[in-house]
């Protein structure tokens, strides 16, 4: 059994079909409170946009990772995979190893070093190794050898990337920004114009992709024709093994602010 929290961002019914069970972080924006499954990405983008308040964000109290254990042994699991979005930027991973000492079965607890993209690519094909017939000790070698090693990139369609949550402000350059999570979070450099960036993330995928060959996951929080754009310049280029999709959710979005895309893959 395959537990994940909720910066995966799996499409509808994909991590039940995968049996991936997910624990929910959560959002704050002004008076609106909610578990990250609840909120529609739509509206949630919609209000950042409008709200002149930076909305906050926490990560799951060990009590539900308990939950979330506790459900998948009365289900039959006798050993849990738990992998979380990177300890350095969330204390997820921490609630994860703490609820761990507290489950009536075995949890292995793995920081996968990445979020969003990264963490759904990371635990999906996880889960489907699985489904193929991995074993449990061979499905926890391969999250350790992927852990660390899928990065991101990603970047806005406005100048005015990550106003709405703050993170890394003040490193952000004059024009669009490209931004990276390589391990921890970092600015690539910047575009003269969203059509730019588009580009210059695709390029830099693309180089390791020459020597990795990788599966590639394109997501976006409220601009999918920049997601169209991202996945086009990608697709069937020499080292893409395909290309999943998906929409950043709330608790990624609060930082990344709103009009955020980019994509997520698996380095040497």
């Amino acid at each position: 059994m395959i537990v994940t929290d909720s910066t995966a961002y799996f499409s509808a019914g994909l991590a039940e079909q995968l049996g991936v069970r997910i624990v929910p972080l959560h959002v704050k924006l002004g008076d609106w409170e909610f578990d990250e499954p609840d909120a529609e990405p739509r509206e949630f983008y919609q209000r950042l946009r409008e709200s002149e308040t930076k909305p906050t964000t926490s990560q799951p109290a060990p009590g539900e990772f308990l939950r979330a254990y506790t459900a998948a042994a009365d289900a039959g699991a006798d050993r849990i995979l738990c992998i979380t979005c990177s300890a350095g930027l969330s204390g997820t991973h921490q609630s994860a190893t703490v609820a761990a000492g507290m489950s009536p079965v075995p949890v292995d607890v793995v920081d996968s070093g990445t979020m969003s993209g990264g963490l759904l690519l990371t635990v999906s094909t996880v889960a489907r190794a699985v489904a193929d017939g991995s074993s449990y000790d061979e499905a926890l070698a391969l999250t350790r050898s992927m852990a660390g090693k899928v990065w991101s990139t990603w970047s806005s369609d406005t100048t005015a990337l990550l106003e709405a949550g703050g993170r890394l402000a003040d490193d952000v350059p004059d024009g669009v920004a490209i931004l990276g999570l390589e391990g921890e979070m970092r600015v690539l450099g910047s575009a003269r114009s969203v059509e730019e960036s588009v580009r210059l993330q695709a390029d830099t995928i693309l180089r390791s992709a020459a020597t990795t060959p990788t599966r590639v996951a394109v997501g976006h929080g409220d601009v999918p024709q920049l997601a169209d754009a991202l996945e086009a310049a990608l697709a069937g280029k020499p080292g893409i093994l395909g290309v999943d999709r998906y929409v950043v959710g709330p608790v990624v979005g609060a930082h990344a602010g709103p009009g955020n895309f980019g994509a997520s893959y698996l380095v040497a």
